[in-house]
């Protein structure tokens, strides 16, 4: 009995290992007869047709492309025209040349309408053939490109422009109209784009995205994992800048609000003119602004210093692990607190009451020397300066740790506090 049962179980054992040979064969081998897909290098056959369409008015022109790169560029006249480059891949040469007579596609024309389509037919195997679509429009068109593996690069038109790639870059620049773009893989470059009262939207699973010389009405950026970038961008309304790991750069550019966030990476701000607020989440990485104009600022970094040159308006910056410098402020109301790490703040207290905190740091403040204040001071562990005399107010609670008064007859709140550091505060040169 015992026998029986070990020579069933190696029975089905085998049937198993049969099965997944089997599978691991029928993906891997090349099913019209040219052998294993990966013992061997390819060859490829190429060739190129063309059409040409003729049109009135504004156009409408749909590509969707399995396999292969799409290029559309504007130009002057009233036709379509398209250069179609066919690529087979296979073992030999005979075969590519063969099967590059069986590659299909389609162009089709419904007034102004043009929709040009590649399937791909084979996807189990690495010699895919490939279908290039070099496409001439009129200025005046509407674009709306599905792409499976390619890059794809639309510039010179007027119109919408919707892209999305599976597999592959994407390029879009001197366009007039909206554009929505969406790779899963790869970068997206934008470049002089003016979107009017519209919208434009990038997105990448894993690439770069970046933004240049772009005006429009609401801008978002995404990354799932890569940088993002802009340059020079205006926003009629606001600008959303997301990625989940990649650092964030964005110089020189205005809208009402705007939102960055990333869960990894530096994020570095400049020469910004913002109607309304600034909100900057930063789980692990520095935050650094320096010009970046604003109603408000909101700054978290999960773990990194954050640096602020030129701010005005209320301010709160925290950090869980990291300094915090702040320079060049301009009649703030500040909220500062880190639980490790230094403060350093210089500039000029607008209205208040302003906070300023350190789990485990020391806190230096540069003020104007005219400056009224009421003041709190308080350490831990650590002694207390202060170049600007202070008017100190005793009571039955006051510790020689602490200071309470006012400075120039009093004014706005100032509660400083480290519950292990120093506390000084000077006079501005």
């Amino acid at each position: 009995m015992k026998r029986s049962l070990v020579i069933a179980l190696l029975i089905v054992a085998l049937v198993f290992v049969l099965a997944g040979i089997g599978t691991v064969l029928f993906f891997t081998f090349d099913r019209g007869g040219r052998g294993f897909v990966f013992d061997q290098s390819l060859v490829s056959a190429t060739a190129e047709e063309s059409k040409t369409l003729n049109v009135e008015g504004r156009v409408t022109l749909k590509v969707q492309d399995d396999a292969g790169n799409v290029s559309i560029v504007g130009g002057e006249g009233e036709t379509v025209e398209v250069k179609i480059v066919k690529t087979s891949n296979a073992l030999t040469q005979a075969r590519a040349a063969e099967d590059l007579k069986n590659i299909r596609y389609q162009i089709e024309q419904d007034g102004n309408v043009v929709t040009l389509t590649y399937d791909l037919s084979r996807i189990n195997t690495r010699d895919v053939d490939t279908v290039d679509f070099i496409i001439t429009v009129p200025n005046e068109v509407i674009v709306d490109v599905n792409a499976g593996m390619g890059e794809v690069n639309v510039s010179g038109t007027n119109g919408n422009v919707i892209i999305f790639n599976d597999f592959g870059d994407v390029i879009v620049e001197n366009i007039e109209g909206t554009v929505n773009v969406e790779t899963k893989g790869g970068r997206v470059d934008a470049s002089s784009i003016n979107a009017g009262d519209g919208s434009i939207d990038l997105s990448s699973g894993f690439g770069k995205v970046s933004l240049e010389k772009a005006t429009g009405k609401d801008i978002k950026l995404y990354s799932n994992s890569g940088l993002l970038e802009m340059n020079d961008v205006r926003a009629s309304g606001d600008i959303e800048m997301s990625t989940d790991f990649g650092d964030i750069f964005f110089n020189n550019g205005s809208s009402n609000l705007l939102t960055v966030e990333t869960k990894g990476g530096k994020v570095s701000l400049g020469q910004l003119n913002l109607r309304g607020a600034l909100t900057v989440q930063n789980n692990f990485g520095e935050i650094e602004l320096e010009q970046a104009k604003a109603t408000s600022y909101d700054l978290q970094a999960g773990s990194g210093s954050v640096t602020v040159d030129g701010a005005q308006g209320k301010l709160k910056a925290t950090s869980d692990f990291g300094s915090i410098i702040i320079k060049n402020a301009e009649n703030v109301t500040v909220d500062l607190d880190t639980k490790s790490g230094s403060v350093d703040f210089e500039g000029s207290l607008g209205d208040g009451p302003h906070n300023i905190h350190s789990s485990f740091g020391e806190i230096h403040i540069t003020v104007p020397a005219d400056s009224a204040l009421n003041v709190d001071l308080k350490t831990g562990f650590g002694s207390i300066e202060s170049e600007i005399p202070i008017t100190v107010t005793l009571t039955d609670t006051t510790k020689g740790s602490q200071q309470t008064g006012t400075k120039n007859t009093g004014g706005n709140q100032l509660t400083v506090e480290t519950e292990n550091g120093s506390i000084s505060i000077e006079a501005s040169k």
